[in-house]
Parts: structure tokens; C-alpha cells; sequence
């Protein structure tokens, strides 16, 4: 994303679920990293949940603008995604599919602007779902909205509209779900300390996430 580009309409209110829900783990975890000079790195991942054990390896390549992901869970799932930048200028392509799901694949492509960002996507099959996305703004407050039409039954299935602020210590997001009926969705995530200096090395958060 470049340095004054608003947040791409799916990301919009990450920063906020982040806030709220990132590093918070309730289970045993267990993550080995490993990582060479060609490029690759390698990750096993390794979750307690109740009596259930849950596991992944994951790789990543890199060469040039174009980086490669490849995971595979405990079921023999096989997630890839490749991922290649400036096609264009300012563009991103990710290519992405599971195995053995044949109906997964899809295609994005993003093209970034200073007050724009606009995404596509299209599924690899017969009759594919498209979603096209728009957000404008600057990095720190984005406006945007997005739709999905089903081209099997020629409607649309979805649209959306979301607003987010973004500062350093501060981000929150308000979102419209709009199809049959509306639904108003908040999110709000702030790290703060509120003892100055008391403990240095402490973050406080405070969350708001409602469904009005």
C-alpha cells in the first residue's frame, strides 16, 4: 500500500479486529520459524484447543515482486497462494486456490492510487462470482463500498459500505451491510496507557465491537 493510499476496502476495519482480537490466545501454541537466504522461509504451527490438536506447515518463496505462499493443514489441504506486484504500475495479481477444492480458485487484482484503491475479483469457475470494491480517501480516513454478483442467477448478492479511521494510536470502523435488510456493524480498538510513564512496557486496550 503506498505511503498515502487509503486502506483497500477489505481492510478497512482490520486495523480495529487486530486491535480487539490479534495475539490474544486462549489455547497452547506452538510456532517454528525457519527462514534462509534464498528467499524461503518455512513455518510449522501447532494449536492445543481442549483435547483436539490442530496443526499446519506453511512455506513462503520470494523473488523479485512476486511471492509465493504454499500451506498444507492437518487434513492434507493445500492452500496456494502466488502473489505478483507492479504487473503495472501501482497494481498488485494474487492468484489463489485450494486443493483439492476445485471450485476455489479466484483471482484479485488491485490497483492503488494516492486518494483511490480499487480491487477486482473474479472465481475460477463456469460461473464465477465478481466483486469489485472501491475505497477513497487518504490513509488515515477511508470511505468505501463493494459488490458481488453471482453471474449463475444474474443478481447481486451483496453490497456493502464501510468508513474507517486509522490513526497511530487510535482506529476504528463503521460498517453497512446492506442486501434485504441493513445492518450496522461498529468497531472500535484503542491501544492507550493510562498511567503515563507507570509502566513503560504495558499497552491497554480498549474495545467496542456492537452489532446495532
Amino acid at each position: 500500500m503506498g505511503a498515502t493510499s487509503p486502506t483497500p476496502f477489505l481492510d478497512i476495519d482490520k486495523l480495529a479486529k487486530d486491535i480487539l482480537t490479534k495475539d490474544y490466545h486462549f489455547d497452547h501454541k506452538f510456532t517454528l520459524t525457519m527462514l534462509s537466504d534464498v528467499g524461503m522461509g518455512i513455518i510449522a504451527t501447532g494449536v492445543k484447543r481442549d483435547q483436539l490438536y490442530v496443526s499446519n506447515i506453511s512455506t513462503q518463496y520470494k523473488s523479485g515482486s512476486t511471492t509465493m505462499d504454499l500451506k498444507v493443514d492437518i487434513h492434507s489441504n493445500v492452500s496456494t497462494t502466488v502473489a505478483v506486484r507492479e504487473i503495472f504500475p501501482c497494481t498488485k495479481a494474487v492468484l489463489s486456490f485450494k486443493i483439492p477444492d476445485h471450485k476455489s480458485g479466484k483471482l484479485d487484482v488491485q490497483y492503488l492510487h494516492p486518494h483511490a484503491a480499487i480491487t477486482s475479483c473474479i472465481g475460477l469457475t463456469p460461473t464465477p462470482f465478481l466483486e469489485g470494491s472501491t475505497a477513497i480517501g487518504t490513509k488515515e480516513f477511508s470511505l468505501g463500498s463493494d459488490v458481488v454478483f453471482d453471474t449463475s442467477t444474474a443478481s447481486f448478492t451483496k453490497y456493502n459500505a464501510r468508513i474507517g479511521k486509522v490513526k497511530p494510536d487510535f482506529s476504528a470502523s463503521l460498517i453497512l451491510y446492506v442486501l434485504l435488510s441493513p445492518i450496522y456493524h461498529l468497531c472500535i480498538g484503542s491501544p492507550f496507557d493510562p498511567c503515563g510513564s507507570l509502566r513503560p512496557n504495558t499497552v491497554y486496550t480498549v474495545p467496542l465491537n456492537s452489532n446495532m
